[in-house]
């Protein structure tokens, strides 16, 4: 994601996440307090004794985000979601890999994905929608942009244990509607532009 507020957004998820994963998303699954040693010999399946294999490949997928290496963290949150597709974190963080690798359209789908599993989870419904609506404004689709700012609005505003930020939807539709307005202006001096050039090009003939 773009440096800035979603930047940051989407940087902070990737730190609290190795520590605790979203409650809701499945099981209520919490790394214990223990040493690495301890950690290692504590895995459960279902991450309520110790950390389960879907949390081992999401933490694995965070260290090689927050390295930039995004192949590998692709690569991890994959596999991650094979193991548990049911799961909307893994389809959200394989999301913010691939728009850090710059796959637009990969990161929708992943995206897309996580929508249909966090139901259950709103903090993470709202993270998923705030994602989608940068995105559309990063594929410059001004008018989808609009669309998915008011559908975070509408959901942050009946969830309010989403922890979401309300104010955000109006600050990008008054930024959509000052850019669509800028690139109004500019077409129809580019195409003035172009009439000068044009008529120059006849009267040189």
């Amino acid at each position: 994601m773009r440096h800035g507020w979603p930047g940051l957004i989407a940087f902070g998820l990737i730190l609290s996440v190795s520590s605790v994963s979203f409650a809701g998303d499945g099981d209520k699954e919490e790394p214990k307090k223990a040493s690495k040693a301890d950690a290692k010999a504590h895995k459960d399946p279902k991450g309520i004794q110790g950390i389960s294999p879907f949390m081992e490949l999401i933490n694995a997928g965070n260290a090689a985000y927050i390295a930039a290496d995004y192949p590998t963290a692709i690569s991890k949150y994959q596999e991650a979601v094979q193991k548990e597709p049911n799961r909307a974190l893994g389809h959200y963080m394989l999301g913010q890999a691939f728009l850090a690798d710059k796959k637009l359209d990969e990161a929708n789908g992943a995206w897309q994905s996580a929508l249909r599993y966090a139901e259950k989870n709103p903090a993470l419904k709202a993270k998923t929608l705030l994602v989608i609506a940068d995105l559309r404004e990063q594929q410059k689709r001004w008018d989808d942009a609009a669309t998915a700012w008011k559908a975070y609005a509408d959901f942050v505003g009946a969830n309010p244990n989403a922890n979401g930020y309300p104010t955000t939807p109006n600050e990008r539709q008054k930024a959509l509607e000052t850019r669509k307005d800028l690139e109004t202006k500019y077409a129809k001096v580019k195409e003035r532009i172009a009439q000068r050039e044009k008529d120059a090009a006849e009267k040189a003939k």
